[in-house]
Formats: C-alpha cells, structure tokens, sequence
C-alpha cells in the first residue's frame, strides 16, 4: 500500500537492502511492478527533493533517513523484501509534494 516502507535489494544500485517508500496509487494495484522512491540515511537536510524522517515506531526505521523524491523506481514486486512499517501521514504528504515537483505536476 502507498506510504508502506519495505526493504529491497537492487545489485544494480546498492550492495545490501535498503528502505523504499512505495508512492503508488493503491487504486493501481494490480500490475507486477511497483512504483517506489529510494530512501537513504546519508545527511540530505539541504536538498529540496528530499524528506527527513525520524526513527518511530510505526515507521519501523532505526536511523534519521530521507526518502527521495529524485529517486524513483519501478521495480517488479518481487525485488520487495520485508515490510518494515508505514510512512506517517504527514511525512508522506511531504513526499507527495517533493514528487509533484520533481515530475513537474501542479
């Protein structure tokens, strides 16, 4: 579901599992793939197309980490690994912002 944050591994990209929030629509649920923004713990607090985001519980993070918005992906549903817990509301409509600006939608 939109705002899930799950692990995934990509060789291509990063040598071990890493966080990604899913950003699509759950009302297109039904393809194989995923459409999903990038998250990393690398300090990002200056750049406008990123989102801080505290450890909480019901995030399921154990780092300070940013999702961004300059990374997304389409990736086949079985590169998700384990879901770690759920983007708070307000952190994802932060993201939903950074993404309408990165893709240029009003």
């Amino acid at each position: 579901m939109r705002g899930e944050i799950w692990t995934m591994r990509d060789d291509l990209y990063a040598s071990k599992a890493r966080p990604v929030v899913i950003v699509q629509s759950d009302s297109v649920a039904g393809f194989d793939s995923i459409v999903l923004c990038l998250m990393t713990t690398y300090e990002s607090s200056g750049m406008p197309t990123r989102v801080r985001v505290e450890p909480f519980a019901q995030n399921g993070l154990e780092r300070t980490s940013f999702v961004m918005a300059d990374k997304i992906a389409s990736v086949s549903r079985g590169m998700l690994g384990k879901r770690i817990g759920v983007l708070e509301r307000d952190r994802m409509d932060e993201v939903t912002a950074k993404l309408a600006m990165v893709l240029d939608i009003s």
